[in-house]
C-alpha cells in the first residue's frame, strides 16, 4: 500500500482522537465545548499532521520478508500440505528471455512445477507487453487454477489481470510489479526491493571513490519497475556527492545490448568513464566487455557495479574486473507453489512479500552463491 493511504489514514485518526479527547474532558462541564474550540484544535492538529506528511515522517508498513532458496519447501510459515497442487492447472506469464536470471527464473517455476505435479501452462511474451497480456487470457481460456506473472512493464497488463481475478482465477506477481491494486488486479506480489538494491550499489561507489567521478548508468527495460526503481535508488543516492551522470542510457536487461551501447559511450567519453552503474549483472558483464575491447582494464580504469549476482558476476568480483553487486534471487519458483497451495488451504496472503538481498564485493564473493 502507497504512503499517502497511511498518511491520509493517521490524519483521519488523529482528527478522530482530538475531537473525542475535547468532548471526553469536558463530558462532567456543565458548560458545552464552544464549536469554535473544536474547530480550532483540528485545525492545529491537521496542521501538525500536514507538517509529519511534508517531512515524510510516517513510518510505512513493513512488508514481510521471503527468504528462500532453490528448492521446493515451506518458506512462508508453518508446514502447508503442498500435495493439494498435485493436477492443479497454473499459467506463469513469463515476460521474456533475454538474461540469464529471467532464463534462471522460468526453469525454476518450471522445476517446481515437475516436482509437485503441477500442470503448467508456460508462454513467453518476448518482450511484448500486448503478447503478455493475451497470454494471460489464453491461460483463464484453457482453465489454469492460478496464474503466476512477472510483469514486462507497469502499465498494459491491467485489464487482462482484473479479467482473470473476476472469473476466480488467482494471481501471484513475481520479480516486479505493476500499477494496480491487490485483491482487484491480484492477490499478491513477491518482489525485491529495488530501490534498496540501488541504493546499496551507490554507497558502495561512494565509498570506494570517496564520492568522486563521472558515471555511466545501463538502463534495463523503460517502464519496469526494476528499472524505475532501481534508477531512484542510485540516483537520490548519489545526490550531494561529487558523482556526475555523464551517459545514462537503455539497454533492456541484456548483455548484447549492453555491449553496443557501452562501446558507443566509450566512443563519445572515452577516458573520461570512472563508474559504472548497470541496472542488472548482464549489462555489467556486457559493460565490462566493452571496457576490455576498447583496451581499458575493468576494475582498475573503470569501476563497475550490478545487480543480481549470478555466477558470471561471482566471478568478475574475485578477478578484480567487477567492484560489487547485489543479490535478486531468481527463484521464485517454490514461493510461489507454496503461496498457492496455502491459498487453497485458505490461509490469508500479505498482498506484498519481499525477498531480501545482499551485497557482494571481493570479500565474500563466491560462485556457489550465483545462479
Amino acid at each position: 500500500m502507497k504512503k499517502r493511504r497511511w498518511i491520509a489514514l493517521l490524519l483521519v485518526v488523529v482528527l478522530a482522537f482530538a475531537m473525542t479527547a475535547i468532548v471526553g474532558c469536558t463530558s462532567d462541564d456543565p458548560e458545552p465545548v464552544a464549536e469554535a474550540e473544536v474547530e480550532e484544535v483540528v485545525e492545529e492538529v491537521a496542521e501538525e499532521v500536514e507538517e509529519v506528511v511534508e517531512a515524510e515522517e510516517v513510518e510505512e508498513v513493513e512488508i514481510p520478508e521471503v527468504v528462500e532458496g532453490g528448492a521446493v519447501g515451506n518458506i512462508l510459515g508453518p508446514d502447508v500440505d503442498l500435495s493439494v497442487l498435485e493436477g492443479l492447472t497454473v499459467g506463469f506469464a513469463q515476460m521474456d528471455s533475454v538474461n540469464s536470471w529471467r532464463i534462471a527464473q522460468t526453469d525454476s517455476v518450471q522445476s517446481a512445477a515437475r516436482e509437485l505435479g503441477v500442470n503448467l501452462i508456460y508462454a513467453d511474451a518476448a518482450g511484448d507487453v500486448a503478447k503478455q497480456a493475451s497470454d494471460i487470457e489464453d491461460m483463464v481460456a484453457q482453465g489454469a487454477d492460478f496464474i503466476i506473472v512477472a510483469p514486462l512493464v507497469e502499465d498494459g497488463l491491467q485489464g487482462a489481470l482484473r479479467s482473470a481475478m473476476e472469473a476466480g482465477v488467482g494471481v501471484i506477481l513475481v520479480d516486479r510489479g505493476i500499477d494496480g491494486e491487490a485483491g482487484v488486479h491480484y492477490d499478491t506480489a513477491v518482489m525485491a526491493d529495488f530501490i534498496w538494491e540501488g541504493q546499496q550499489v551507490a554507497e558502495y561507489m561512494i565509498e570506494a571513490t570517496g564520492g568522486v567521478g563521472n558515471v555511466v548508468i545501463l538502463q534495463g527495460t523503460p517502464g519496469s519497475s526494476a528499472a524505475m526503481d532501481r534508477q531512484i535508488g542510485f540516483t537520490e543516492t548519489i545526490e550531494g556527492t561529487d558523482m556526475v551522470i555523464i551517459a545514462d542510457q537503455v539497454a533492456n536487461f541484456a548483455m548484447p545490448d549492453a555491449i553496443e551501447v557501452m562501446e558507443n559511450i566509450l566512443q563519445a567519453h572515452g577516458d573520461d568513464i570512472d563508474i559504472v552503474f548497470a541496472h542488472n549483472d548482464d549489462m555489467a558483464l556486457g559493460a565490462i566487455t566493452a571496457i576490455r575491447a576498447a583496451g581499458l582494464v575493468p576494475g582498475e580504469d573503470i569501476l563497475v557495479g550490478g545487480i543480481d549476482s549470478p555466477v558470471a558476476a561471482m566471478e568478475a568480483i574475485l578477478a578484480g574486473e567487477q567492484l560489487v553487486s547485489v543479490s535478486c534471487s531468481p527463484f521464485f519458483g517454490p514461493i510461489s507453489f507454496e503461496i498457492i497451495a496455502r491459498m487453497i488451504h485458505g490461509e490469508t496472503i500479505p498482498p506484498a512479500l519481499q525477498k531480501p538481498g545482499t551485497l557482494f564485493d571481493i570479500n565474500n564473493a563466491d560462485v556457489n552463491e550465483g545462479f
